[in-house]
């Protein structure tokens, strides 16, 4: 088996849950400092797409790589070392009720790293200062807004300067206005970082691939996306409900 080059690659991936086959045979790759996006249906694999590049889940089949390491394969301790390689953004940002902004931001440092505190809070002010939020550190998630609470979960996730960023749809629950503000921030933030990410959404990219039915039908640039001649990225991009996605659906809501 040849090494792989890439900052992330999937080989043939298979996962089922009970009776649900939610990937089948999905490969992937993806380049250094590439912004991928993942679209697809809901319920179609996407987050966990994500929660087995970070070996959260392990598939029933395939291989996936984080660089030359096979992420599949590892034993626990060398995967919480390659974690701290990956920064995460959860749909709902997943901060802690009971912690204050700061606090929220530090606690990878704090849990896997043995930095002082002094470096610890340099650290989390540089953080939130990128993300606009350095004036909000005392603060606690239920006081923020739903954008403040998705900066600050896009500070957490750098503070361990992150090769690979995972963001599972980070402007869902936000107004369009506030999504953009989002969106622009994550852009402007993986180029500075020069930082690799691939984005559960479809805002945002360098370049998109398409999950469906398992596997990833096509790939490419956002524009070659807006004029595929596929039915199903057709579709999904302009939102239609005419199409092979819910083909038999319809039907089956209607004789309800």
């Amino acid at each position: 088996m040849t090494t792989p080059t890439h900052m992330v690659e999937l080989r043939d991936v298979c996962m089922q849950f009970e009776d649900k086959k939610v990937l089948d045979g999905c490969s992937l790759k993806l380049q250094p400092e590439e912004r991928l996006v993942v679209m697809g249906q809901s319920g179609s694999g996407k987050s966990t797409l994500l929660r087995l590049i970070l070996g959260i889940l392990r598939p029933n089949s395939g291989s996936i790589f984080f660089k030359q390491f096979e992420v599949t394969k590892l034993s626990r301790r060398k995967l919480q070392r390659i974690r701290q390689r990956v920064g995460m953004v959860y749909q709902y940002s997943a901060l802690l009720s009971s912690r204050t902004v700061r606090d929220n931001v530090a606690l990878p440092l704090e849990e896997v790293t043995d930095k002082s505190r002094a470096e610890i809070d340099k650290i989390v002010d540089e953080k939130l200062e990128l993300v606009g939020m350095r004036d909000s550190t005392d603060l606690l998630p239920d006081e923020l807004s739903g954008g403040m609470r998705k900066r600050v979960a896009l500070a957490r996730a750098l503070v361990l300067e992150p090769e690979l960023l995972l963001l599972d749809e980070p402007s869902a629950g936000l107004d369009p206005v506030i999504a953009s503000v989002i969106n622009e921030l994550i852009i402007s933030l993986s180029e500075k970082s020069k930082v690799t990410s691939i984005t559960v959404t479809h805002e945002i990219a360098t370049r998109m691939a398409m999950l469906y039915q398992g596997k990833i039908i096509e790939e490419g640039e956002p524009e070659q996306f807006k004029q595929s001649k596929d039915p199903v990225v057709a579709q999904f991009i302009s939102g239609s409900t005419e199409g092979p996605i819910l083909e038999g659906s319809l039907d089956a809501i209607t004789k309800k």
